[in-house]
């Protein structure tokens, strides 16, 4: 699961970071508004900041630009579909979490993807969007199958809707989990399946990401660090279900020592949020809620995912890996991916990147998605 959706996330969040986003907002924003800066609320601010972010995110005309909902699983959900050429494949971004959409920070790396994908995002059940449009009301019978049907029905959707006999569908974290299985089970949807941050093993994840962290606060000689984490041992917990309080401190210290975004002490997602020219005010605390309620719910559901007896995929497979990453540590990736069979399969291991690979190393992700994915929807896969 990633750091951002168990359960620590926001309060992690300094608010100092949107204070200083907002000011450097107004202060880019002066030429386009009448208003002198200090006259301005802090809500216009980020109006005016949103106004000049969506101008430059412009595609060209003839693009594919929505913004809408789709009926899922018997409710509305939020989508975003972007693309400059429609003869471009998709790719579906199954965002992390629980509950953690990527949406609204798909602004600070997905243009330049749109020249080579008309790329979806999606804010799953329960997050962003999708909960404003449930007006904020948990839905606590919500399972992985039901998410894997709103899943498979979303891509059921995509490929009547715009023509396409397959798609890219890629997993983030969380979102790799629901990944991993479509690809399993429906390999003649996809082009191919793009893992980032892949949950191999959630028990294992833990056992060798809690280890790794401590070692990193003993490396620094972090004394908080070492004593938070030596205070939540054993970690995870052996008996049963992991608490949320343990996870939640867990995730702290590894982001507080680079493991959540290369070389940051602070995930500051919720500023970057309120700059998104796709959310309003409302939808971004909808996130924050939406976050704490997947969490109660999927966190228990998700302990126990293995994909150690799924060896053999009938669609190409690729993986990318933060060196850095100790949410879902790369050591456990890479074996993985030496023992699996696919037509076609490649491992990237990202060396500047942590968990949030995508945002961490845009252009190096970008350019392998270029060179080594998109051209399998040009021509026949080869066996590897």
């Amino acid at each position: 699961m990633s750091g951002r959706g168990a359960g620590s996330a926001r309060a992690l969040f300094d608010i100092r970071s949107v204070c200083l986003l907002a000011a450097l907002a107004a202060g880019a924003c002066s030429f386009a508004t009448a208003a002198p800066r200090a006259m301005q609320s802090p809500q216009s601010q980020f109006a005016a900041a949103r106004a000049v972010i969506a101008a430059a995110q412009a595609l060209p005309p003839g693009s594919i630009d929505e913004l809408r909902t789709v009926e899922l699983g018997g409710i509305p959900q939020w989508v975003s579909i972007r693309g400059a050429d429609p003869s471009n494949p998709i790719l579906l971004f199954l965002h992390g979490g629980p509950g953690s959409p990527m949406m609204p920070e798909s602004w600070t790396f997905e243009r330049p993807w749109e020249d080579f994908f008309t790329v979806v995002q999606w804010d799953q059940r329960d997050a962003g969007k999708t909960f404003s449009a449930a007006h904020r009301i948990p839905d606590k019978s919500m399972t992985m199958a039901q998410l894997q049907s709103d899943t498979e029905q979303l891509i059921g959707w995509l490929r009547n809707r715009y023509g396409k006999r397959k798609i890219y569908l890629l997993g983030f974290s969380f979102g790799s989990i629901l990944g991993l299985r479509i690809a399993q089970q429906h390999p003649d949807w996809l082009y191919a399946y793009i893992g980032m941050g892949q949950v191999v093993d959630a028990q294992r994840n833990e056992v060798v990401g809690y280890r790794e962290t401590l070692a990193k606060a003993e490396a620094v000689h972090d004394r908080a660090a070492i004593e938070a984490l030596e205070s939540i041992a054993p970690y995870p917990d052996p008996h049963g279900p992991t608490p949320i309080s343990k996870i939640a401190i867990e995730r702290q210290w590894d982001t507080a020592l680079g493991g959540m975004i290369y070389g940051r002490t602070k995930d500051d997602a919720t500023a970057t949020w309120r700059l998104s020219p796709d959310y309003s005010p409302y939808d971004v605390q909808s996130a924050l809620l939406g976050e704490l309620a997947s969490v109660e719910i999927l966190v228990p559901q998700i302990e126990n995912v293995s994909f150690d007896a799924d060896r053999v995929f009938k669609c190409p497979i690729f993986f990318f890996a933060g060196a850095h990453d100790r949410t879902t540590p790369e050591t456990i990736v890479a074996a993985y991916y030496k023992t699996i069979r696919a037509p076609v399969k490649k491992f990237f291991l990202i060396e500047h990147a942590s968990h949030y690979v995508v945002t961490g190393a845009p252009g190096e992700v970008l350019v392998d998605l270029v060179r080594y994915i998109r051209p399998l929807s040009q021509a026949p896969t080869r066996p590897h």
